[in-house]
């Protein structure tokens, strides 16, 4: 009855579990494992990818999906090649752009644009050789109302490459500013 509630919530609790599901690797899982003492939560991160998984994203992909929808209406493969170009040109640059910036901005980072410009190479051919075929999946056998789920559910895998991706070099840096303090 209320799709964009329904997609906000589909996709942000997705978004945040992988986040969530990273932590519990890092912060409990591997510590426990290799007989460390295990760390908290990082609340405040699982915030951060709420922000942006609750209200930001799910809302982008609706109104992008709304219009990518209704100006190529066929599931002819050459209408799929031209989605999914689309898609991975015109949505996901400017996503991980806004996830970089918007993270770095929100970790009160000097140069908010330092991570983008170090992870975003690496991070977007990972994009491509995860998402085009999950969105020749979408484009070819997912009805457009239930795009934002099926992307909520690809994105939870996704989520945690990008978690992944974000996580590194953090440990180094962590290590550095220590040292430096010293």
């Amino acid at each position: 009855k209320y799709p964009p509630v329904t997609n906000c919530l589909t996709y942000g609790t997705l978004f945040c579990s992988a986040e969530l599901s990273q932590q519990i690797l890092v912060k409990k899982y591997f510590p426990k494992n290799e007989g460390k003492e295990t760390e908290a939560f990082d609340t405040d991160r699982l915030e951060r990818y709420a922000i942006l998984g609750y209200t930001v994203f799910p809302n982008i992909m609706t109104l992008w999906y709304k219009w990518l929808d209704t100006k190529y209406t066929a599931t002819t493969n050459s209408v799929i090649v031209k989605k999914v170009a689309l898609d991975q040109t015109c949505l996901t640059i400017p996503i991980l752009v806004i996830f970089f910036m918007a993270m770095s901005y929100w970790e009160d980072k000097e140069d908010v644009t330092q991570e983008l410009r170090e992870k975003f190479p690496k991070t977007y051919a990972t994009s491509c050789a995860f998402w085009l075929p999950a969105q020749v999946l979408n484009f070819k056998y997912v009805p457009p109302q239930y795009r934002i789920a099926y992307n909520g559910f690809c994105g939870f895998i996704w989520a945690n490459i990008l978690c992944f991706l974000k996580r590194q070099g953090e440990e180094e840096k962590k290590g550095l500013e220590v040292i430096n303090h010293i």
